[in-house]
């Protein structure tokens, strides 16, 4: 096991709204106050989400990506870094030009309406927000 000791920085709650591209506003804020590292904890909905289920198989990084349309609720918490390389998460053929902000989130999504019962876990790759958003970051210096 190896460790890492961090001291909290900043402490940001992000508010979204209804038809936020959530990526491009948060990668956008993360850029913005130069958050190199944090994590993130975020409830809400979407009106179009996508996600990766996981990889295809235990070798490579072949991954099963997933789209919806509908009204989705979901859970989530994930970190933020600047990788050099684009991370094995996001599958392979991503294009990648050095370092920049990834945010890494694990979720539990709603199987949608009419469908309480189901729930999808995975990393959220992109989404449109049905209503507002609550994201809240914690800055690690």
């Amino acid at each position: 096991m190896k460790a890492t000791e961090h001291k909290p920085g900043r402490i940001f709650q992000v508010q979204f709204e209804p038809g936020d591209d959530f990526f491009k506003e948060l990668n956008r804020f993360v850029r913005e106050k130069n958050i190199r590292a944090g994590s993130v904890f975020l409830l809400g909905a979407f009106t179009k989400i996508d996600v990766i289920s996981g990889f295809k198989s235990m070798t490579g990084y072949d991954v099963d990506r997933r789209s919806f349309g509908d009204w989705r609720e979901l859970v989530a918490l994930g970190n933020i870094s600047w990788p050099d390389k684009p991370p094995a998460a996001l599958g392979e053929g991503v294009e990648w030009s050095g370092p920049q902000p990834y945010v890494h989130i694990h979720m539990a999504l709603s199987g949608g309406p009419g469908k309480n019962e189901e729930v999808l876990v995975g990393h959220l790759s992109g989404g449109i927000l049905k209503g507002g958003m609550v994201v809240q970051i914690f800055e690690h210096i």
